[in-house]
């Protein structure tokens, strides 16, 4: 819509908050936000916008909310005030009594305006009043309020008197609804038209918006591109035009691209180079000292090798890329330096010296050094071959790797760049000779290193990070060291859905609880400061479970499904998935039903049964209706075949073979009284009950479990 134009009433809104530089984390912060925020101030106010119509613009000085097609007026309303019931309200002709009368007075309306409405299943009388709906204008202030309160961030500062909280100072605040500008005060400053342009490219220069809809030219003008996705295109085409005058491709595996968006307010792309005779070291070496801290986009030739050369993103005025280039060169020269000497001081030291120093280095004031840690894994890694069966070459070189796998952890490199840690070893390990397949464990040990990341592709590498994070979190829960709100300094969360992930990835099937007994055992072993009692392994082995409940609804899965699945009791992570899922596939087949009623009317009697019931106990002598006897074989039949097929982890035959109990369930319980005089005939039936509710439950609970809707 052409700036300033109006039709049907309808006119362009906008909202800017200025502010000093914020974090990239905060810019993304905003913009997930501030669009919902909009949304349900508008609403709030009865101004009625569509959502869609709603963009975000976000920059390292401004969070930019715009608005198209708002209506000149507030929704019309209505004031509706609850009476006396209907029946008090009216006499037997329909006439007003008394009541109804009074009421009316009281609240400003003639009884025969009074309406009838349900409340809570009976019918009241109620006084209806129309809502002047006022101009959107004069809500707009009381809007930009909303949305400027409630952003939130991981982090805050307060400024001047006012109490205010924000990720960095808000220094200006701007509003235009089409041409007219929205007055009003909040946070200490007098929100009015004026904007500012880019920090460097235009310093002195502020911004008379003149319209909502001219925004965004204008702020161009003043050197700010305020669409972060605008930026976004400008600096991948950027990227991708300087890589192609060298012949070459960028690459940005730590994704700094994402935080690069929010820097910048008018990008431009810029390459460097450093000495060539840095290439001898590790590729990954180069990258981080390139990625971290500097976000640099390093390059790789058509042979897929780095290059000397790297790209950045410069924020400020093009005519002086070449003296930001020689600062940034500089910057990138030191670190790779300081790297280079890092590598060769732990190249003269050896990766068996590395180990050999982990007893001086302390994992945990509480649990032992990294030698522990080392000698724990080793152990863990061996039981939990045990327990998947593995052997061979996999199972000798995860051991391997056990052994070597905190050594770069005591090395220079490693100290210089945390994020190396594994990676270095690895190189380390294969400078000395090890085999391959042990390199790449070590390396792989703490993959995933973020939810939804990369796995290890090795058996050996998913062993090693399976143990090493048991270890941790039966460690951190031995002396009550656990995740408390948003902290988790140890990140045992992510451990625990990796835990799970790598094994469902690699199909491991074994006894969490007994992996986790086991390692609680190497700490007592080993004689660390930990809480003496077993009592840390159940809430651990719930917490994996929480976590894996917690990943699975992230990614779609409805939350009643995995709570019906672990209602199995099932002590396998793999088993737990492949439980939901086939839940999940079973609930939308017709004899789901089946299924859910069968179990119902079983649980709901076991319930009742107590513990002195033996479902083993049955005795046919005391059968007394044929009823008794087709549950009690059906019973007999099935449970076998069900155990079989759980055993096999064939979840989906088990479930549809376990529905086919019903009409057996059914006969049992309209022919037969359970709860009968005779104690020797309810305890009978109570256990034959016991058992067919025993057998259902082996594959969870359908009860939480709702069928899945039927496809038009």
């Amino acid at each position: 819509m052409p700036a300033g134009k109006e039709i049907d009433g309808l006119r362009d809104f906008l909202f800017e908050i200025g502010t000093e530089e914020l974090p990239a984390a905060a810019a993304a912060a905003a913009l997930s936000q501030a669009g919902a925020l909009a949304a349900e101030a508008f609403a709030a106010q009865t101004v009625s916008i569509e959502p869609e119509k709603i963009t975000v613009w976000v920059t390292p000085r401004r969070i930019a909310v715009y608005v198209r097609d708002v209506p000149a007026s507030q929704e019309p309303g209505e004031i509706v005030q609850r009476g006396p019931r209907a029946g008090a309200a009216f006499d037997a002709d329909g006439k007003p009594t008394g009541a109804a009368a009074g009421f009316a007075r009281s609240k400003g309306v003639e009884p025969e305006e009074l309406q009838v409405r349900e409340f809570k299943g009976q019918d009241f009388v109620f006084a209806v009043k129309t809502k002047e709906a006022l101009p959107t204008q004069a809500v707009l202030p009381a809007i930009c309020r909303q949305i400027l309160e409630n952003i939130r961030f991981g982090k805050t500062m307060g400024w001047g008197g006012g109490g205010m909280r924000f990720s960095r100072p808000v220094r200006w605040l701007a509003a235009k609804f089409g041409r007219d500008t929205i007055a009003f005060e909040a946070a200490g400053l007098k929100c009015a038209g004026v904007s500012r342009g880019h920090r460097f490219l235009a310093p002195s220069a502020t911004v008379e918006i003149t319209g909502a809809a001219d925004y965004r030219t204008q702020l161009a003008a003043a050197g700010v591109i305020v669409d972060q996705e605008e930026r976004r295109r400008i600096i991948l085409e950027g990227l991708a035009t300087e890589a192609g005058k060298q012949g070459a491709s960028f690459i940005d595996p730590a994704g700094e691209l994402e935080e690069v968006i929010y820097l910048v307010e008018n990008p431009s792309v810029h390459a460097g180079v450093f000495a060539e005779a840095h290439l001898r070291l590790p590729d990954m070496v180069l990258i981080t000292a390139m990625q971290s801290h500097q976000r640099y986009f390093p390059l790789r030739a058509e042979d897929g090798s780095l290059m000397a050369s790297f790209l950045y993103v410069m924020n400020g005025d093009p005519a002086s890329a070449g003296q930001i280039t020689d600062g940034n060169q500089r910057v990138l020269e030191g670190r790779i330096e300081d790297a280079e000497f890092s590598f060769d001081k732990d190249l003269a030291t050896g990766i068996e010296a590395m180990t050999a120093r982990l007893e001086a280095v302390a994992f945990h004031r509480r649990l032992g050094s990294l030698a522990h840690k080392a000698s724990r894994l080793w152990s863990l890694v061996e039981t939990f071959a045990d327990m998947v069966n593995l052997c061979g070459p996999d199972r000798k070189a995860a051991a391997a790797a056990a052994k070597l796998a905190k050594a770069d952890l005591v090395s220079v490199m490693v100290q210089e760049f945390p994020d190396l840690q594994g990676y270095m070893g690895s190189v380390y390990a294969g400078m000395e000779g090890f085999p391959a397949d042990v390199c790449q464990a070590v390396a792989e040990q703490y993959m995933p290193v973020a939810a939804g990341g990369a796995l290890p592709a090795s058996v050996p590498g998913a062993v090693l990070a399976i143990c090493d994070r048991v270890d941790n979190i039966i460690g951190a829960f031995s002396v009550d060291e656990l995740p408390t709100g948003s902290r988790d300094p140890y990140g045992l969360r992510r451990a625990a859905a990796g835990l799970a992930e790598i094994s469902s990835s690699f199909g491991f099937d074994f006894d969490l609880t007994a992996l986790l007994a086991a390692a609680r055992q190497l700490f007592i072993d080993q004689k660390a400061d930990i809480v003496r009692e077993e009592y840390p392994v159940g809430p651990a082995f719930e917490f994996v479970l929480d976590r894996i409940q917690q990943r699975q609804v992230e990614q779609g899965t409805p939350v009643e499904l995995v709570e019906a699945a672990r209602a199995a009791g099932l002590t396998s992570t793999l088993r737990l998935l492949l439980l939901t899922r086939a839940l999940d596939e079973f609930r939308a087949q017709p004899a789901f039903e089946d299924l859910h009623t069968a179990y119902f009317r079983c649980s709901k009697i076991a319930a009742k049964a107590g513990a002195e019931i033996d479902p083993d106990s049955v005795d046919e002598s005391l059968f007394a209706a044929a009823a008794e006897e087709e549950l009690h074989r059906a019973v007999l039949q099935l449970g076998p075949r069900i155990a079989e097929l759980t055993a096999a982890r064939q979840y989906g035959e088990a479930l549809a073979l376990a529905a086919t109990i019903r009409p057996a369930v059914d006969h049992f319980f309209d022919d037969v009284l359970v709860m009968a005089k005779e104690e020797d005939l309810r305890r009978n039936r109570l256990a034959l009950v016991l058992g067919a509710a025993r057998m259902l439950a082996q594959l969870g609970d359908p009860m939480r479990v709702a069928a899945a809707p039927k496809e038009a």
